[in-house]
């Protein structure tokens, strides 16, 4: 998911819409908002409101009061008016009744817009959450994996990436991180010496599961995908210590309309990231990584130097992993080789305006 941020950001440039006369296209960043005419010009500062933020009906009615366009259920999305993309919105100062800020600031709280979040129905019975004080702090979160719109700038034209399909499940992690004494138990077996030196864990983005009995996941077909997972792919036995996966659990129920060619019960798991003792590997480590142990990972739909137009011409069309699936979520950028850069660590997302164009219920996160 993205950093969610509501913030003052300096228009690049005001283009003419190509359908309206009264209406101009805004470049804010990577993205592109449509506006009356007239209302801006390159170079002012102005609040951007990235899609899917929620706005409290007190901002809403000060933006809307009268426009034609109205939101549903107080939901920014990406919409076409006239033909143009427009996502997002672009408002000034005085319209949202606050005074002028500094570029780069942040006014989310203050204004009290908030992202919308549709959480996934997955059931975690039969794999426990731990408790935040005996959640393992070795088993690191995976990367916020920001939109390339925020950051135009993030790649260099001619630099070499590899560009992979963003498939539309949900989070997944699971590997061997050393043991930690978080409960008391633990804590008598490490002071006899019996404490093992790594324990597997395995969960959600944001959750850490656990298992009822050391060792054990439950493959009766009501217990949650998260653990289930861990029986179906043999992942146990497969990883060694100091390996944790990142991936996206996939198949029919998980994702509205994204079941991948999955039919009722199945699901499947693409691996896009390895971590092996603390960190995060290369792409060619993880290709060979999946390769010799029987993972599948995303399919690579472009490699080679870095060319926006290409890449997202590959936002484009059904999905490459599964042709059925006719709408492709959008691809995800990363350098050949591991890099931390200024917004953490390098690897990008281009969502497909398509994707983000569809009802309502088709999609779930901020993107």
């Amino acid at each position: 998911m993205s950093t969610f941020t509501v913030e003052v950001v300096k228009i690049l440039d005001v283009l003419s819409h190509p359908n309206a006369d009264r209406l101009s296209i805004a470049q804010i960043k990577g993205w592109q908002c449509v506006i009356a005419k007239d209302s801006y010009k390159a170079g002012d500062l102005v609040v951007y409101i990235p899609i899917d933020s929620v706005l409290p009906e007190e901002v809403e009615n000060r933006l809307f009061a009268n426009s034609k366009v109205k939101l549903n259920n107080h939901r920014v999305r990406t919409i076409k008016l006239r033909g143009a993309i427009s996502q997002g919105m672009v408002a000034g100062f005085d319209q949202l009744g606050i005074k002028p800020c500094d570029e780069g600031t942040d006014l989310a709280s203050k204004l009290g817009i908030v992202k919308y979040e549709q959480t996934v129905q997955l059931t975690t019975r039969g794999g426990r959450p731990r408790s935040k004080k005996a959640t393992n702090p070795n088993f690191v979160k995976y990367t916020e994996i920001e939109n390339y719109k925020n950051y135009p700038n993030g790649f260099t034209f001619g630099e070499e990436v590899v560009v992979t399909e963003k498939i539309h499940g949900t989070n997944y992690r699971a590997g061997w991180v050393i043991a930690v004494a978080d409960t008391w138990w633990k804590k008598v077996k490490l002071y006899f010496g019996k404490l093992p030196k790594y324990e597997f864990v395995f969960g959600s983005h944001n959750v850490q599961l656990q298992n009822g009995k050391p060792n054990v996941v439950s493959t009766v077909p009501y217990e949650n995908v998260y653990a289930r997972a861990v029986a179906a792919f043999n992942l146990k036995e497969i990883l060694k210590p100091g390996e944790v996966i990142y991936g996206e659990l996939y198949g029919y129920g998980i994702q509205n309309h994204y079941s991948y060619g999955c039919k009722p019960g199945e699901f499947g798991l693409v691996i896009f990231d390895l971590m092996i003792d603390g960190k995060y590997q290369d792409t060619a480590v993880l290709e060979k990584f999946c390769k010799e142990r029987g993972f599948k990972m995303p399919p690579i739909l472009y490699r080679g130097q870095f060319n926006l137009e290409v890449i997202k011409a590959l936002t484009v069309g059904n999905s490459v992993m599964a042709p059925t699936q006719k709408i492709r979520e959008g691809v995800v950028i990363k350098p050949e080789k591991d890099t931390v850069t200024y917004f953490g660590r390098k690897v990008l997302k281009l969502i497909s305006d398509e994707y983000l164009l569809q009802k309502e219920d088709f999609t779930t996160e901020f993107h």
